[in-house]
């Protein structure tokens, strides 16, 4: 769900990506842009090789996740990158979506997806990148390293526990902050330079 006005924003087909989507209108650094809802499903019951439509889940614990309703527009539809302008900020058991940096008219709203690290396994893997960003890495894996830094930081966050049921929508909040708090936003900038491959 976005929490800005269609007048900021619009989903456009992207080339080899499917569909994005794009700024129309300035976008501040730290704007709050969306909440990421949908159908609450055990992970342990969902295989991601047979979902043919995508990349859709959005992690909330070991054992839940969110699949969106593929017929709204919502942050699901945010592709990923290997520079992305955009974060995800635990807020009330909720992910919401805010940008890294200002955001300028006609610039795709870009999310890292902070896959796990490929199993040796995973021969087969399709979660190939085609950012194509002057440092992008050609997957959406992130380094057994790197995906060590990410579990720290999240474990140290104070993250209110969502209440929630399998098979439920998880609802939208009655209130939503405009913006992400500055010592949040600060703690991720610290981070990201040992997250992200950055130019």
């Amino acid at each position: 769900m976005f929490l800005l006005s269609p007048a900021h924003w619009e989903v456009k087909k992207v080339k080899g990506k499917g569909l994005g989507v794009f700024v129309k209108k300035e976008i501040e650094k730290g704007t709050v842009i969306g909440d990421y809802l949908g159908r609450i499903i055990k992970i342990a019951e969902y295989d991601l090789k047979k979902d043919k439509k995508g990349l859709y889940l959005m992690f909330l614990n070991d054992e839940a996740a969110i699949y969106p309703d593929l017929k709204k527009p919502g942050t699901h539809l945010l592709n990923h990158s290997c520079e992305p302008n955009c974060w995800i900020y635990p807020y009330r058991g909720h992910t919401l979506f805010f940008a890294l940096r200002k955001i300028e008219p006609g610039e795709e709203l870009t999310i890292s997806y902070l896959l796990p690290p490929k199993s040796k396994n995973e021969n087969s893997c399709t979660h190939s990148c085609k950012c194509k960003s002057k440092s992008c890495t050609g997957t959406m894996h992130m380094t057994e390293s790197k995906f060590k830094i990410w579990r720290d930081f999240q474990d140290k966050k104070e993250i209110k526990t969502l209440n929630y049921t399998f098979g439920k929508n998880l609802l939208k909040l009655k209130k939503y902050p405009k913006k992400v708090p500055i010592i949040f936003a600060s703690r991720i900038e610290s981070v990201l330079p040992r997250l992200l491959p950055l130019s």
